[in-house]
């Protein structure tokens, strides 16, 4: 009877590992991973290699609105980006968006961001935003401004952004240059003509927020 029992045993033991009782590998499960970039507008966006940015239309004749745009939260100049109350937009962020570093003559460029989305990219100066036909080299934004430069009550865009030209003694120090959006038709245009008046008439060390307003308010 005791001799059954020790091979009844020795059966289950046996049993028992060939069916496999050991102690599962925990350490094999694979850990969910987490990513983080900081603050993400418009995570659907596919960022360009050379701009940080996709665009479904091009804002250099008159400016684009529902962009799929991803902005880099590193090039977002903040000490010159704001939020606005614009007419035809309600509350917004105006942003200034550096173009980063090793850029070729790449201009600053300006987009209207709502609920973590770019909602409008305004357009550019120069062809392609390019600044060598136009200012020499991007620095810096100085001043942003929301006011009705032409009497229609609605808040236009006066930005003053300095550039380096390289040219002359003083050819490595910031100079001034004022670039005017007018709001039209939920979005705003370019006022070239009205940019180069002001540029052409207001001198460098004049060239102001409160200058350009009163120049534009006597014409």
């Amino acid at each position: 009877m005791k001799r059954k029992v020790i091979l009844f045993a020795a059966a289950i033991l046996t049993l028992c590992f060939a069916a496999g009782c050991q102690k599962p590998e925990a350490e094999n499960i694979p850990k969910e991973t987490e990513t983080s970039s900081g603050i993400e507008i418009n995570n659907e966006a596919v960022s360009d290699s050379k701009s940080g940015q996709t665009e479904s239309a091009s804002p250099e004749d008159g400016g684009s609105s529902g962009l799929n745009i991803s902005l880099d939260e590193n090039r977002i100049i903040q000490d010159q980006s704001f939020q606005a109350e614009l007419s035809d937009w309600g509350d917004v962020r105006f942003v200034s968006y550096d173009p980063g570093a090793g850029s070729d003559f790449e201009d600053v460029s300006f987009y209207l961001v709502k609920d973590n989305k770019v909602v409008y990219s305004f357009p550019y100066y120069g062809e392609n935003n390019k600044t060598d036909q136009y200012a020499g080299l991007f620095d810096s934004v100085e001043s942003v401004a929301f006011r009705d430069v032409n009497g229609d009550k609605l808040k236009d865009v006066i930005v003053i952004i300095n550039y380096m030209t390289g040219a002359g003694p003083q050819g490595m120090e910031p100079r001034p240059k004022a670039r005017i959006f007018l709001a039209e038709n939920k979005g705003f245009i370019l006022a070239k003509d009205m940019t180069d008046d002001v540029n052409d008439h207001i001198e460098e060390k004049d060239m102001s927020m409160d200058h350009i307003y009163e120049y534009l308010k006597n014409k």
